[in-house]
């Protein structure tokens, strides 16, 4: 297991504009870190480099193979030794299975979810496998272990790059490339606006992150996602209705 020094590291954040991307820029770079935060939103980053000093910002939309290959072309060419990538751009929506828009929010939660983190991972590899410590981090969330039927496409996107997530540990078992996951449940941000319930701050899962790369955690599962972890394994149908009860109540 590839423990990370505390600084010097070369890091590429995606939605680092906001949120946990940004939370966790400010504490890269305040540990001594070259980081690159990469967004589509341009009045974002630009709000991020003022309120964070020495961190770096980049426009780019990886929901597309263009935008996923400009940036790619860009950080090798810049950033040669690139050497911790954390895929933490999200889309959220809440949608409904039977809704005549679900291909439109398919299409888009896939692009930015799923395809865009396992794409930058096996595109960037080739440069991190040249560092002599590298890691990969992989933001998912509680609902890969119970989906929610109100943002069923988020958990379906997500599980998958759960599962993706795994796989690529297990290739890059024997390389000094750490392949990490961290399960947040709902985080004060913008995209968790529609849930009512605990949130945690940005903050804290950039701790908890930072705390990963330090020491020997390759799964980071925080919060209420741990209760979500033990119910999938031990009452899953219990599990899952507790998930969805709103959901439920709404129907009757």
């Amino acid at each position: 297991m590839v423990k990370l020094r505390a600084g010097g590291h070369t890091v590429l954040i995606t939605g680092g504009g906001s949120g946990i991307g940004l939370a966790l820029a400010r504490r890269l770079v305040q540990g001594g870190n070259v980081v690159l935060a990469c967004g589509r939103d341009q009045g974002r980053l630009d709000a991020a480099r003022a309120g964070c000093p020495g961190l770096l910002t980049l426009r780019a939309d990886i929901a597309t193979a263009q935008g996923r290959a400009a940036l790619v072309e860009t950080v090798t060419r810049e950033f040669p030794v690139l050497d911790i990538l954390v895929n933490n751009a999200g889309l959220l929506h809440l949608n409904d299975l039977r809704g005549a828009t679900l291909a439109d929010e398919l299409e888009a939660e896939f692009a930015t979810n799923l395809m865009a983190p396992v794409a930058l991972a096996n595109l960037l590899l080739p440069t991190l496998l040249r560092q002599p410590e590298a890691a990969i981090v992989n933001v998912t969330t509680g609902y890969v272990f119970l989906p929610s039927a109100r943002c069923a496409t988020y958990s379906a996107t997500k599980a998958g790059l759960h599962a993706m997530t795994r796989a690529l540990r297990f290739e890059l078992r024997n390389t000094g490339v750490r392949v990490v996951e961290v399960m947040p449940p709902a985080v004060d941000t913008a995209m968790a606006r529609h849930n009512e319930g605990r949130k945690l701050s940005p903050d804290k899962i950039a701790d908890s992150i930072v705390r990963a790369l330090h020491n020997d955690r390759d799964e980071v599962v925080i919060g209420l996602s741990r209760v979500a972890q033990l119910l999938a394994r031990l009452a899953p149908a219990t599990g899952f209705a507790i998930m969805n009860r709103g959901e439920a109540r709404q129907a009757r």
